[in-house]
């Protein structure tokens, strides 16, 4: 049986989608995630602050004011399996 937090983490709305941004852009501010994805302050703090939570993703503090983050291998390799998964259901 899949367990809530990978059920969580797939469901929750913009998740992914922010991690594949940090895969593909490697590190950002909280400020160019905020830029590049089309949805509330909160559905991003949200799901940084799971994705951190599960280590996929490290988020680096400079000051209050400079928050950088990066993601994972295990990140990385989350979003593999993934686009398995999608795979999967398209054949």
């Amino acid at each position: 049986m899949v367990s809530d937090t990978v059920r969580n983490l797939i469901g929750r709305k913009r998740t992914i989608e922010i991690l594949e941004l940090l895969i593909l852009s490697e590190s950002l501010h909280y400020s160019e995630i905020e830029n590049s994805v089309d949805t509330s302050s909160d559905t991003i703090s949200d799901a940084l602050g799971l994705l951190c939570e599960h280590g996929l993703v490290e988020r680096f503090e400079k000051n209050p004011k400079s928050v950088k983050y990066k993601p994972t291998e295990t990140g990385r390799e989350f979003v593999d399996a993934v686009k398995e998964v999608e795979a999967i259901l398209k054949d």
